[in-house]
């Protein structure tokens, strides 16, 4: 019986079957918590979100962010979730669809691992951004322009005339954003990708960002991916 049960499976049952087992084997649970971003086939953002109970091939996504940015709609969508996992430090990317579900969550189905790269975790836009800086910890030492080189939710990367060493931090703004307008970004130097005369350009993450300021800068990343500056 089982085998004639077989022959009667639709091809999506099929598909749902495959994608479970396949992730039951990659073992897709180690990422649960991880925080993601979700986009369309052709690289638009939706949200950023965390991966939450993660069991074989199905998740909850809670946004970290104001998800009306995304298309609301009843039918899956299909996406890649892009993540950094500290645990094996790189970034991993899955595969699998999405789709509205309670209480401002949305449901991650038939997940499967597709790849893992050893790049930052998340997508940059180059800019062409005035900004300036500041040194919280230092006291009298003026603010300084700086060149916002690109851009991502996890960083930034930032071009200066005076010399930081890795492990700095300092308070960014870009006024020329207005979702950041008065929002000021704490950074860390996590590398110093060029060094020459007069010019320093540094490669940095965003620290102990809170809530808002996450919203804010989500916004911000809406508009430049799209072309809105």
């Amino acid at each position: 019986m089982g085998l004639f049960d077989s022959f009667r499976k639709s091809a999506r049952e099929k598909r749902v079957e495959e994608a479970h087992r396949r992730a039951m084997k990659e073992d897709l649970e180690v990422y649960s918590g991880m925080r993601v971003e979700v986009t369309s086939g052709d690289g638009r953002v939706f949200l950023v979100a965390k991966l939450l109970e993660l069991r074989g091939d199905r998740a909850q996504l809670e946004p970290g962010v104001d998800g009306s940015l995304m298309s609301r709609s009843e039918e899956p969508l299909p996406v890649t979730l892009r993540g950094y996992s500290s645990r094996e430090n790189r970034t991993v990317l899955l595969e699998g669809t999405i789709r509205m579900g309670p209480s401002g969550l949305w449901q991650a189905e038939h997940l499967a691992l597709k790849g893992k790269e050893e790049q930052r975790a998340n997508i940059r836009v180059n800019t062409e951004l005035e900004g300036s800086y500041v040194l919280p910890d230092r006291a009298g030492v003026p603010e300084e322009r700086c060149q916002v080189n690109n851009m991502g939710m996890g960083g930034v990367c930032v071009g200066a005339q005076s010399r930081r060493d890795v492990g700095d931090k300092f308070l960014l703004r870009i006024n020329q954003l207005l979702e950041l307008r008065d929002t000021p970004l704490l950074c860390q130097v996590l590398r110093i990708d060029t060094r020459r005369a007069g010019y320093f350009e540094y490669g940095c993450r965003f620290v102990e960002l809170d809530e808002e300021t996450e919203r804010r800068l989500f916004r911000a990343m809406y508009a430049l991916y799209h072309g809105l500056y």
